[in-house]
């Protein structure tokens, strides 16, 4: 994350619950919310992107939420009004 930083200085650090209770404190309600899985688009090109592809999937099939906690590389959308 850090070299992510960096790169575009505007990295956010949010847990789910974080960034749904900072929406719902400004007003809004959420309607949906779900994870990006821009792993599923990236070719392995690596021994070891290989293998991190393979354990988001998993975990994403498993658990969206935990993938997202111990792994990243997902983004959150929200539908909120």
């Amino acid at each position: 994350m850090m070299s992510a930083r960096k790169i575009s200085g505007h990295i956010h650090y949010l847990t789910l619950e974080t960034a749904l209770a900072t929406l719902k404190d400004g007003g809004y309600e959420v309607i949906d919310h779900f994870y990006t899985t821009p792993f599923d688009d990236l070719p392995g090109k690596t021994v070891k992107a290989k293998i991190a592809k393979l354990l988001r999937k998993v975990l994403y099939a498993v658990s969206p939420d935990l993938m997202v906690k111990l792994v990243g590389g997902c983004s959150l959308i929200v539908l909120s009004k």
